[in-house]
Formats: C-alpha cells, structure tokens, sequence
C-alpha cells in the first residue's frame, strides 16, 4: 500500500514547527522525502501531494518515473513530459512561460504509450522529445517553485533529504548515489547547502552516525560542511522528542504551495 503512515522521526525534522515557531523563526525548512514508494517536498508546515513513483529502464536508462495515481489502490500510470534532448541525452523538463511543466498522463494500460505533447508547443524542434517524466525532475521543479513563495526567508538555499534506510548499509548507500542527479539538479537550480536525515531511528547496524554521514555526503557528491557551517544552518524543527505524527499527503491534498501563498496559520490548513 503506498499511502503508509510516516514515522515520528520524520515528521520531527520537516514538520514539528509550532506555530509560534512560524511567526519568529524566519525559515523555509524545505525538505526532501523519499520513501519506498514516493516522494514528498516540505516546507513550512505543509507537504506537496505524493510524487508516486517506480523504477523504469528506457532508452535514457534506469529511471525513477512518476505515477499519476488516484487512489491508495491504484497501480498508477506513468507521467510524460517533454524534455530536451542534447546528443541522445535528456537534458531538462521544458516548460511554458508560467514555469509549468508540459506534461500529461500516458495513453494505454499503465500509460505506457507517450501522449500529444508537442502539439502544445508553438515552435517545433528536433531537440525535444516526450519522455517519461523523472521523478526526480519533478521533485526539482517543486523546490524552486516553493522557493520563489518564500523568497524572505533566511534559509531558502538549503534542503534536508529525508530518507528511508533500505537493506544493508551499502545497499542504502548504492540507493543513495542514485539520487545524485536530483542533487546536481538542485545546485544547478542554486541550491547550495544540504544535509541528510533518516526515517525511523538509525539502523544500528549502518554503524557510527558520524560515518554514516560522510558516506552519505560522498553518495551524492557533496563535501561534508563542519559543525561550524550546521549551525549556521540551523533549521526551526524540533528535536525528534517532540515529533507530531501526521500522515503524507494524497494526491488529492491541500499541497504546501497552497500552504505557503495563503493567509494565516499554516499549521491549521487542511493537507
């Protein structure tokens, strides 16, 4: 079942803001999920709607693609969108003068077969293709679109990636470095400080936490900033001790977009 409860921990360190923490604590907290089955981007006391997600081999390679999916049942079906291509590569999303994404659900069983994007461009081009979208793309579109809601805020460069331990502790790690192009997309989109967290208590048998985390900055490419530059970044969420339980968004929740260009209490909204 995709839709699974997420744990305490997790919600302690992208969402245990209260809400006079939101009035003083001048800070976006975004923040990065990724589970087993989908992702979530978080900010400020609200979530984007799940990005559903599998695991797909085509022509540009084992990806992750997102799943338009309408239910906790629903075995979903694969998004397109269209993309630039540069000698067989994809190269990025493609989209219109608002920002938005020219994307569509696919045709068939599962959506397997691409739908009509290009009808939607004015001026053609042998550069762009349709292709599945990445999950990963998706999740850099939203950062840099929850960011332009927060611009005021003190840490609007940095993200937390919050992430579900799996298997043995290089398995994890492999998973991990296969989420490399997400974070150069994010330092291309101009994000610059970036730090890590798991979901649930750290397995003991991934050994010392200290460790663990230079592995992980390792994983994705990044050098690990010292103790100084962390607490420079301090984030406004709580200590896990004081974690509120809450469960992830559906696809048909109030998404922290929403959230953030509304008035008042966030934390009162419905997600």
């Amino acid at each position: 079942m995709v839709l699974r409860k997420i744990s305490k921990v997790l919600m302690a360190l992208v969402m245990a803001c209260s809400t006079l923490c939101w009035a003083d604590c001048h800070t976006l907290d975004l923040s990065v999920m990724i589970a087993k089955d989908f992702m979530v981007v978080g900010a400020k006391g609200g979530f984007s709607p799940n990005i559903f997600y599998t695991t797909l081999s085509d022509r540009y390679g084992k990806r992750y693609v997102t799943l338009h999916c309408e239910s906790a049942d629903d075995p979903g079906r694969i998004m397109w969108a269209l993309y630039s291509e540069k000698n067989g590569v994809l190269d990025s999303v493609i989209v219109d003068k608002n920002h938005k994404m020219y994307n569509a659900v696919g045709l068939g069983e599962g959506g397997i077969m691409p739908p009509p994007l290009k009808k939607k461009l004015k001026l053609r081009s042998d550069n762009v293709v349709v292709a599945p979208l990445s999950a990963l793309d998706e999740v850099a579109w939203n950062l840099v679109e929850l960011r332009k809601q927060a611009e005021d805020r003190l840490d609007t460069n940095d993200i937390l990636f919050v992430l579900e331990p799996n298997g043995t502790r290089e398995e994890f790690l492999q998973q991990l470095r296969s989420y490399k192009p997400l974070v150069q997309a994010a330092k291309n989109a101009g994000f610059s400080f970036f730090s890590f967290g798991l979901m649930n208590d750290a397995d003991s048998s991934y050994g010392d936490w200290a460790k663990l985390s230079k592995d992980m900055y390792d994983a994705v490419g990044l050098e690990m900033p010292s103790q100084d530059e962390l607490k420079k970044h301090k984030r406004c969420s709580c200590t896990p001790g004081n974690a509120l339980e809450a469960a992830p968004a559906t696809p048909y929740s109030r998404g922290v977009l929403e959230i953030l260009k509304g008035v008042g209490n966030p934390q009162k909204s419905d997600l």
